[in-house]
C-alpha cells in the first residue's frame, strides 16, 4: 500500500494551515508531491539516470548543452576583456567533491549566510537576492560536521532577522543525515565542513501569485545556490550543490512538514583539498546506478539529479 506522509493528506483536504487558500494552488503542490524520493522511487530513478548515462545520444547532448542556430546570420560580439575580479571569481567556481577536512571558522559561516540569505544594507532592509514580490520564501538550515563553535550533527536554522542560529536539533544526528543526502560523490563525507539545506515556505510567494509563485520560489532557490557558491569561492572554501535527497525524511530531521514548508537544495560546504576534481555528470549517473557502499545508496537517496552532479 502506498504511504501517505500525514501532513499532504491534510493540505489535499483543505486542512492546512493557509484553509482555503492551498486549494487555489494544488497544481504545484501537486508537482511537487510527484517530484519528490521515497527508498522506493529514488532506487528507480537512480537506475533510470544510470542507463542514460550509457547512451551514446546522451552523452554527446551532455557534451554540447546549448542551442545552435547552424543557418542564421550572426552578429558578431567584442572579445570581452581583462576580467575584472567579479569575473574572475564565477570563472574559478566549480563544484568540489574532495575537502581537507579542516574546519571552518564561525567568521566564515557568518559571512556566508548574511550575504546569501541575509538582511544586508545600512538599514537591514535589503537581502543579497531578487524575490517575486520581496516576498523572500527561503530559509537556511546548518548541519554541521567541523565547524568552529557548532556541535557535529546538531541542526541550525539560520535566524535571517536576528543574523543568529536557532538550534533545531540538540542532539548529533549526522549518522542520520548522511543517509538522506545523496553524499557518495564526496571523497570522504568525514571532511566535509557542514551542509546548508535550502527550504522553501511556499505560501509566502503562492498566496499571492497562485501556482505561478511556485516558479519563483525556485527560482529565488537557484539565485540563493549561486550566491552561496560564489561565497564560498571568495572565501577560498569549495561547495558543491545536490539535487538527491529523501524528501520527507529530510523534512522530519528538520523538524518542518515537507508541505508547507520543504527542503529544496543541499549544499556541501567545505574547504578543498589540494587534489579536488570536478565532475562530468555522466560518471555521476553511472556512480548512481551502482547502488553500492557509501551514504545514502542503501536506502536510495541516490542521484544528485545529473546537472547538479555535472556542474562543473
Amino acid at each position: 500500500m502506498l504511504k501517505v506522509e500525514q501532513p499532504v493528506l491534510k493540505k489535499i483536504a483543505g486542512a492546512g494551515i493557509y484553509g482555503a487558500l492551498q486549494l487555489k494552488s494544488t497544481l504545484s503542490e501537486i508537482f511537487h508531491e510527484n517530484t519528490k524520493l521515497y527508498p522506493l522511487s529514488a532506487r528507480a530513478y537512480t537506475q533510470n539516470v544510470a542507463q542514460l548515462g550509457k547512451s551514446a545520444m546522451v552523452k554527446l547532448l551532455m557534451a554540447n548543452p546549448f542551442k545552435v542556430y547552424s543557418l542564421m546570420d550572426q552578429a558578431e560580439l567584442e572579445p570581452p576583456g581583462e576580467p575584472n575580479e567579479l569575473e574572475k571569481l564565477i570563472e574559478a567556481r566549480r563544484s568540489v567533491r574532495s575537502y581537507s577536512g579542516e574546519a571552518v571558522t564561525r567568521q566564515e559561516l557568518s559571512r556566508l549566510l548574511l550575504n546569501t540569505y541575509g538582511r544586508i544594507g545600512p538599514k537591514r532592509n535589503y537581502r543579497p537576492v531578487a524575490s517575486g514580490g520581496a516576498l523572500y520564501p527561503l530559509e537556511l538550515y546548518v548541519v554541521p560536521v567541523n565547524v568552529e563553535g557548532l556541535e557535529r550533527g546538531w541542526v541550525y536554522h539560520y535566524n535571517a532577522d536576528r543574523h543568529a542560529l536557532d538550534i533545531v536539533r540538540r542532539e548529533d544526528r549526522w549518522e542520520e543525515f548522511r543517509h538522506l543526502v545523496w553524499l557518495a560523490d564526496m571523497e570522504d563525507v568525514e571532511k566535509i565542513s557542514m551542509v546548508v539545506v535550502v527550504t522553501a515556505v511556499f505560501a509566502r510567494c503562492t498566496m499571492k501569485y497562485q501556482d505561478r509563485g511556485y516558479r519563483l520560489v525556485l527560482i529565488e532557490a537557484g539565485e540563493v545556490g549561486h550566491n552561496l557558491a560564489l561565497l564560498a569561492s571568495s572565501l577560498g572554501l569549495g561547495s558543491c550543490l545536490l539535487g538527491g535527497f529523501l524528501d520527507d525524511a529530510l523534512s522530519r530531521l528538520l523538524d518542518i512538514d515537507g508541505v508547507d514548508e520543504a527542503p529544496l537544495l543541499p549544499i556541501v560546504v567545505g574547504r578543498p583539498s589540494a587534489t579536488n576534481i570536478g565532475g562530468d555528470g555522466v560518471e555521476h549517473a553511472q556512480q548512481g546506478g551502482g547502488g553500492g557502499g557509501g551514504a545514502a545508496q542503501g536506502n536510495g537517496a541516490g542521484d544528485g539529479n545529473g546537472a547538479a552532479r555535472g556542474d562543473r
